[in-house]
């Protein structure tokens, strides 16, 4: 059944994938009874150590295994992002190392610190706290009274005799 199972596999990794990006089986497991799963080494770039997952079912050992899912997964040695830190928490690292080092001694003066190494090609940029409303479109004010006004304008104007 193995060879069928990888056959199988085999052929949905050739039609879903681009030519390349997958590489030598590497296991076969039996997670549960009548699912079946085969890894596959990923050969894509930047994907180091990642595997292709294709889960067959069979739930009658009579019948052939269908596929049911394909997935790309991290192994233990796989490459993976850094874990990701809010930017409160780096800002806040960031300003005790700049009072560690006696560049500031509060942080309100690590903040000007921080807001004079921003480099920016703009001379506005660094004003986009004061500026923030510049860039967008305002409503036009009193269109609600202008109507109102063009309204009782117009039912005056047919309350006039002729």
């Amino acid at each position: 059944m193995k060879a069928k199972n990888i056959d199988v596999a085999l052929a949905l990794l050739e039609a879903d994938l681009p030519t390349g990006s997958y590489g030598e089986f590497v296991s076969e497991t039996e997670p549960a009874k009548g699912v079946i799963e085969l890894r596959f080494n990923c050969l894509m770039r930047g994907y180091s150590g990642w595997h292709w997952l294709v889960t067959l079912t069979q739930p009658d050992k009579r019948k052939p295994a269908t596929i049911s899912e394909l997935h790309l997964i991290a192994s233990e040695d796989a490459l993976l992002a850094p874990k990701w830190v809010p930017w409160s928490e780096r800002l806040a690292e960031f300003r005790q190392q700049l009072r560690a080092e006696g560049k500031a001694k509060t942080d309100a003066e690590a903040d000007e610190l921080i807001k004079s190494l921003v480099v920016s090609d703009d001379p506005q940029a660094n004003d986009s706290e004061a500026d923030s409303n510049d860039g967008s479109v305002q409503p036009p004010l009193k269109t609600r009274v202008r109507q109102r006004r063009i309204k009782h304008s117009q039912d005056d104007e047919d309350q006039e005799p002729n």
